[in-house]
C-alpha cells in the first residue's frame, strides 16, 4: 500500500527529528551514567620579566664611602689617638677583631658602644691648576667599637678594616654614609654644548692612581659651598690646549700652551661621574663611565 507523497515526506522529517535529538543527548555509559566532558584547556600567557632597570641604582659601593676619606686641615683635631693594643708585642699593624688601647676616656666623653673611624693622615692636596695647597687628604682606614672606658683610656674593638690599621691612627667619630641612588644620566658626546652649571677640576686620585677610568674615585674642588649634593652627577672634559682651559703634559713636562688669538678650543668628554659624598668645599665622587684616560687635573661640570 503507498502512502501520499505528503505523508510521506511528513513521517522521513518526523524520523530525522527523533536522530537529531537523539545525537544531542549526553550519551549514556554501562550501568546508567553519563560520560564526562572533555576538560576545558586554559592558556595562560607568561607573565613579562620584572626587571629594576629603569629604577634608581647605587651610585657606588659601601667600600667606596667607607674606605676613601677627606680633605681637611693640617691641624686636623681628633678625639683620641691609638696608642697601644692587646697583640702589640706581635704586631705593628691591626686589624679586625684585634683591640686597640687609645688615650682618651670619661675625660672626653667617650662612651660604651660608640663607633669611630680610624682615620690616618695622607698627603697634602695641592690644586693642579693653582698650585695652592687645599688641605690634606685623611684616609679611613677601619672603624672601631669601644667595648670599654676608664678615666683617661679605652679600649676599642676593630670591626671594620679596609686595610692595615697601624699604630698612632686616630679616632673620628663615626657617621652612617648612605650610598646615594640615580639614575645614569645621558652621557656627554662632541658638539654637546655647556650645561652653564658650576664647573671644576679633580684635585685627587685614591691610592695615588695616574691613569683614571671608570670605578676610579677621586676627590674634586666642588663642595657643598658649590651646591653639589651626594647623588649629582658630572661630565668629565679636558681642552685640547689653552691656559685658560687647564694644563696638559707634552713629553716629561707639564706646560701651558695659550691658543691663538680669539682662537675657542672645543671640549674632548672624557666621561662621567657621581658624586658619593660632600665636604664644605670638596667632594668624592666615583667615575662611572670612561671614554678615554682621565687624569688629575682634567675639569669636570654639573648636568
Amino acid at each position: 500500500m503507498r502512502l501520499p507523497v505528503r505523508l510521506a515526506v511528513a513521517s522521513g522529517v518526523a524520523v530525522l527529528s527523533t536522530g537529531i535529538a537523539g545525537a544531542q543527548q549526553k550519551p549514556e555509559l554501562a550501568g546508567g551514567g553519563l560520560s564526562q566532558a572533555p576538560p576545558q584547556i586554559t592558556r595562560i600567557e607568561p607573565l613579562a620579566p620584572q626587571t629594576t632597570e629603569a629604577g634608581p641604582q647605587p651610585l657606588g659601593y659601601e667600600s667606596e664611602v667607607l674606605c676613601f676619606g677627606f680633605i681637611g686641615s693640617d691641624d686636623e683635631r681628633f678625639i683620641a689617638s691609638v696608642v697601644g693594643a692587646e697583640n702589640q708585642a706581635e704586631q705593628t699593624d691591626f686589624t679586625t677583631p684585634n683591640l686597640l688601647y687609645v688615650d682618651a676616656g670619661y675625660d672626653r666623653g667617650i662612651k660604651p658602644g660608640q663607633e669611630y673611624w680610624l682615620v690616618v693622615p695622607g698627603d697634602e692636596v695641592i690644586h693642579p691648576l693653582s698650585g695652592k695647597p687645599m688641605g690634606r687628604f685623611y684616609q679611613y682606614r677601619g672603624r672601631a667599637v669601644v667595648v670599654c672606658i676608664q678615666g683617661r683610656t679605652s679600649i676599642l674593638r676593630v670591626n671594620l678594616a679596609c686595610s692595615d690599621i697601624p699604630m698612632g691612627s686616630f679616632l673620628k667619630a663615626y657617621e652612617p654614609v648612605p650610598i646615594p641612588l640615580g639614575r645614569k644620566d645621558k652621557a656627554a658626546v662632541a658638539c654637546d654644548p655647556a650645561t652653564g652649571k658650576v664647573t671644576g677640576k679633580i684635585v685627587y686620585a685614591r691610592d695615588g692612581v695616574v691613569a683614571i677610568g671608570a670605578d676610579s674615585d677621586v676627590l674634586i674642588d666642588l663642595g657643598v659651598a658649590q651646591g653639589i649634593q651626594p647623588g649629582d652627577q658630572l661630565s668629565i672634559f679636558r681642552y685640547a690646549q689653552g691656559a685658560e682651559y687647564g694644563i696638559r703634559p707634552q713629553g716629561a713636562y707639564w706646560i701651558y700652551k695659550p691658543p691663538a688669538g680669539g682662537m675657542e678650543v672645543p671640549r674632548t668628554y672624557l666621561g662621567d661621574m657621581a658624586i658619593l659624598y660632600v665636604g664644605d668645599r670638596w667632594a668624592a665622587a666615583r667615575v662611572i663611565d670612561s671614554s678615554r684616560l682621565i687624569e688629575v687635573g682634567d675639569a669636570v661640570e654639573l648636568k
